[in-house]
């Protein structure tokens, strides 16, 4: 069994101690073009005659994620990208490296991919809300979209008890009449029936996002399951009236010391630490999964053990068919169903796996791993 999975903007070997990083040759041809690009423009906006004609040097992106996600087709890996605007699905062998393209000039952003039995579904979207479920043709890459509306669909996943049928985690939108986006619904499990066009909720509740399905032959329905963040959270109008000037004063305290330790060495308050340091000692904010959540440093977390950084509360769930529900495991960012019942799932500090029976061991050290897939 080989694991691999995305981090860090890499893709990685993860089945063993020692994960092992992977080229993905669209990033480097794209990186090196840039590196030309620049050296060769280099001219124009250095020396003397740059600075009297006020040339301002271009901008080359060279920092964003540009990959997006990670699948598999057989004994070939499928990874996303998006790259100057473009996005792109490539096959790679991950033994040899050679990489083939499917699709490499989609005017889309695309996200997950699923392949099962000779089928390819893949999640893709523009802008910051919109997104939808598509069938991709893996000979010609083109695209037929399945969902539509302003509503974001993701992690599409082919059944694998039936493979006419496709999992996704879906989000509705609330729009003012000026077309702003006022808040967003809790995320939901559908599913897609390609015979008869029908779209239909499997999973749903007010109070909880469920994401990432994916089943077994037998019917058995697993996601993770979170606590539903809205958009905008409620407030207490008269609390914070009454400590606005409280808070603005810890401010102008907060950035004059800063100021002090900055241009003099020194905390404006004897025996006062830097505010900026302590800060970054405690907890931190961390964007995982389009939800803002509070984590410890991964550095923290790894000098400790094995602390995971994902909350407890998102759980793997196990779904019957009968509807009841078992929590697999939990701390769960992203997981692999594989067909026996085992689960590889990262807890944002290690990946895991997860035996049928219940038993559970540590496989490697990797921080925010996603898109597990494995050959």
């Amino acid at each position: 069994m080989k694991i691999y999975c995305i981090s860090e903007d890499h893709i990685w070997r993860a089945d063993g101690a020692s994960p092992k990083q992977l080229e993905c040759g669209r990033i480097r041809d794209y990186l090196n073009a840039v590196n030309d690009m620049k050296k060769r423009d280099e001219w124009k906006t250095t020396g003397k005659g740059a600075q009297f004609m006020n040339v301002e040097q271009k901008y080359y992106d060279t920092e964003s994620h540009f990959l997006r996600s990670l699948g598999t087709d057989g004994e070939r890996l499928i990874y996303t990208t998006f790259i100057d605007g473009v996005g792109g699905v490539y096959l790679k062998d991950p033994e040899t490296g050679d990489e083939t393209y499917i699709a490499a000039n989609l005017q889309a952003d695309p996200g997950r991919i699923s392949v099962e039995d000779g089928k390819c579904c893949i999640d893709a979207g523009e802008g910051a809300f919109e997104r939808h479920i598509a069938m991709l043709d893996m000979r010609s890459g083109s695209i037929d979209q399945i969902t539509e509306g302003f509503t974001s669909e993701s992690c599409p996943c082919i059944s694998r008890q039936d493979p006419t049928k496709i999992y996704y985690a879906a989000v509705g939108y609330a729009q003012n009449n000026a077309g702003y986006v006022q808040e967003k619904s809790a995320s939901a499990i559908c599913v897609y029936d390609s015979r008869t066009g029908e779209l239909s909720d499997v999973v749903s509740d007010k109070e909880y996002d469920y994401i990432k399905p994916s089943d077994t032959v037998s019917g058995d329905l697993y996601y993770i399951r979170r606590k539903y963040e809205p958009m905008r959270q409620n407030t207490n109008i008269g609390k914070d009236i009454l400590m606005f000037p409280v808070r603005i004063t810890k401010a102008i305290g907060g950035f004059l010391s800063i100021f002090s330790m900055i241009y003099g060495g020194e905390p404006l308050r004897t025996g006062g630490g830097n505010p900026a340091k302590s800060k970054n000692k405690g907890e931190r904010d961390l964007f995982v999964e389009g939800n803002l959540i509070k984590a410890k440093k991964i550095s923290e977390a790894q000098e400790n053990g094995d602390e995971a950084v994902i909350p407890s509360e998102w759980v793997l769930i196990r779904r019957s068919p009968d509807g009841s529900e078992t929590v697999i495991a939990k701390s769960v960012m992203d997981y692999k169903l594989l067909p026996d019942g085992t689960v590889i799932y990262s807890d944002g500090t290690s990946v895991r796996l997860r035996k049928p029976d219940g038993a559970t061991e540590k496989i490697c050290r990797l921080k925010l791993a996603n898109c597990i897939t494995v050959l």
